[in-house]
Parts: structure tokens; C-alpha cells; sequence
């Protein structure tokens, strides 16, 4: 798996902390999944915003995947 960029996992995990503090495991997997699920509705530009050009999509794709890819390191890390 590749790594993602340190500034971008730093910022991923900040968020997640952040988001996440004080949560109980349930609250913690139920804002990953809302999360996860955001994610998901933005990789579909092309259906959300059909007048996006090609390029931005792939823009986008690319970086929703290090966002996802910042996700895993983070979530992985005990």
C-alpha cells in the first residue's frame, strides 16, 4: 500500500481526534461510516456537478483516494 503524504495523514488524523474525542466506540464508528459515506458522494462529481470537466474529476479522484488512503494509516494506528 502506498503511503500517503505526511502533511495530509497529520491533517486526517487531526480531524479525526479532533472529531472524535470523548465518542464512545459506537459514536466513533458511526461518524467513520458518515464520514466514509461523504467521501463516497463527493468521488461521484460526475453525477453532482455534470458540467466538471474530465480533468477536475480526475483531480478530484486523486485526491479523494489520498484522503481515503490518510484514513486507513490513521484508523490503523492504535
Amino acid at each position: 500500500m502506498p503511503e500517503p503524504s505526511v502533511p495530509l495523514q497529520s491533517l486526517i488524523q487531526q480531524f479525526l481526534l479532533g472529531r472524535t474525542e470523548g465518542l464512545a466506540a459506537p459514536q466513533v464508528a458511526a461518524f467513520v461510516s458518515g464520514w466514509s459515506s461523504a467521501l463516497e458522494l463527493v468521488r461521484r462529481a460526475d453525477l453532482l456537478l455534470p458540467a466538471v470537466t474530465p480533468e477536475f474529476c480526475s483531480t478530484l479522484k486523486r485526491l479523494l483516494d489520498e484522503l481515503e488512503l490518510a484514513q486507513e494509516v490513521v484508523l490503523a494506528d492504535p
